[in-house]
């Protein structure tokens, strides 16, 4: 990879993704962005409701990411917007939901509808999109502890999110 872009087997340039990132106001959503933006050549179009975590990144975007990432403010049940930007996009991941421990346990039933109910239209979308993959991520705990590295680090070119 002499130029430092993405290639095929045979050493052919393979063009950057376009990737529709759902909860992007998160913790893994927001800093799947900064990586993103920092180490690849992805546009991203990144949802949420709001965008406090990557405002640094879209309002408005830097100059060196001008073109690369926009911010779109919409609720993923109710909002017809993102179907075109499903649609657009060569990959969607859907990490919208409710994370956190302590609304398990005082909010049970919103984090149910979060996690599972509201996401149906984004599943629904992605099933009707079969040509372009859908990664829908469930199950996750936000833990902000800083565990050490692990392992030897990833091979250059692999997004490694810390």
């Amino acid at each position: 990879m002499g130029s430092g872009g993405r290639t095929d087997l045979d050493g052919g340039a393979v063009a950057p993704l376009t990737i529709c990132v759902i909860g992007t106001g998160g913790f893994i959503g927001s800093h799947l962005c900064e990586k993103l933006m920092a180490e690849t050549q992805q546009t991203v179009l990144a949802v949420d409701v709001y965008c406090d975590k990557i405002r640094h990144l879209v309002d408005p975007p830097p100059p060196h990411l001008a073109g690369r990432i926009s911010f779109h403010r919409l609720n993923i049940k109710n909002d017809s917007r993102l179907e075109g930007l499903i649609k657009m996009a060569d990959l969607t991941i859907n990490l919208a939901a409710i994370c956190m421990p302590a609304d398990y346990n005082t909010r049970p039933l919103d984090t149910i509808y979060s996690n599972f109910i509201d996401a149906l239209p984004v599943v629904r979308l992605g099933e009707q999109q079969a040509s372009d993959p859908l990664l829908h991520v469930r199950g996750l705990r936000q833990d902000h502890r800083q565990l050490p590295p692990q392992g030897p680090p990833p091979p250059q070119g692999y997004l490694h999110l810390d």
